[in-house]
């Protein structure tokens, strides 16, 4: 058991990440929806917060041991907990709803806004975690 644990460390640590990413994810998006009133609007947020955490993180990891040296951490963090914290599954469901629905404004302002703010958001994320 140990030595299958053992090669399955990595998608152990990604797992692991994983879980609590995609709980965080559920209750801020709800929390966003009561808030804003717009599931879209909310999906942007999540993933435009993602992306400047990513870029944070990114930034700092070579300044500091633990996490430079530390494979496992970025596997846990960036992958795991990231990848499952930002919405990207979502936000290709809701442009196809878009493209089927023939709401072409939609698709293209949910397009650009995201994309903007998510570059925006990790170029953010790598100039804090920079200082």
């Amino acid at each position: 058991m140990l030595a299958l644990l053992a090669n399955h460390k990595s998608s152990l640590l990604i797992i692991s990440g994983a879980i609590p990413g995609a709980l965080l994810r559920m209750q801020v998006s709800k929390q966003l929806f009561l808030y804003t009133q717009s599931k879209l609007l909310g999906l942007v947020i999540l993933n435009t917060v993602a992306t400047f955490l990513l870029g944070f993180f990114l930034a700092i990891q070579p300044k500091l041991e633990l996490i430079s040296s530390n494979k496992g951490l970025y596997l846990l963090l960036c992958v795991g907990f990231l990848g499952s914290f930002s919405t990207f599954s979502s936000f290709i469901f809701e442009l196809y709803s878009f493209s089927r629905k023939h709401r072409l404004i939609n698709f293209f302002c949910m397009v650009f806004f995201s994309i903007l703010l998510g570059l925006f958001a990790v170029f953010l994320g790598q100039y804090f975690g920079n200082l």
